[in-house]
Parts: C-alpha cells; sequence; structure tokens
C-alpha cells in the first residue's frame, strides 16, 4: 500500500508557465485560527527569489498548495493583478 504524506507547495502561475517552489514541513504554521500558513517571504528567499522578481516574471497568481496522492488542494491563493510593487 502506498502511503504518500500530504506536502505543500507554492505556484507560481504566469501567463506561458508556473513553477513549483515546494515547502519543507517545518515551514507549516497554524496560524491562532488553526489554518495552515507558510510565509511566502521564507520560501522565496530559500529559493533565492524578492517579491521584485515575482513582478519581473509577470506572476498572475500564487497558489498556496496541499497535494497528496489523490489531489491537490488549493488553501489559499494571492491574485497580482491589480498589485503594484514600489521599492
Amino acid at each position: 500500500m502506498n502511503t504518500l504524506k500530504k506536502r505543500f507547495i507554492y505556484v507560481l502561475q504566469m501567463p506561458t508557465e508556473s513553477r513549483e517552489l515546494f515547502i519543507r514541513d517545518n515551514e507549516i504554521i497554524e496560524n491562532a485560527d488553526g489554518e495552515l500558513d507558510c510565509p511566502l517571504d521564507s520560501i522565496l528567499k530559500r529559493y533565492h527569489l524578492e517579491w521584485d522578481d515575482l513582478f519581473r516574471m509577470n506572476v498572475g497568481t500564487v497558489f498556496l498548495l496541499q497535494e497528496d496522492i489523490e489531489e491537490r488542494k488549493v488553501i489559499r491563493s494571492i491574485s497580482f493583478e491589480n498589485l503594484h510593487y514600489h521599492r
């Protein structure tokens, strides 16, 4: 019997492609409301990316996904459509 545990992924959705940023177990936190979360800043840093890189890559949406052997479930999404980055 295959027992694949759940894992978490940030997906950067761009117009012509997507990129997956895998999240380590110790990077997932449970907030005060009991919801699972992971600071995007820390994952970007581990992948040597910054917020302005997301805008340069023309990211439209960032999804936080929970994945197991049967499905991928969106925990939350961040739309960059109407966001502007000022350094």
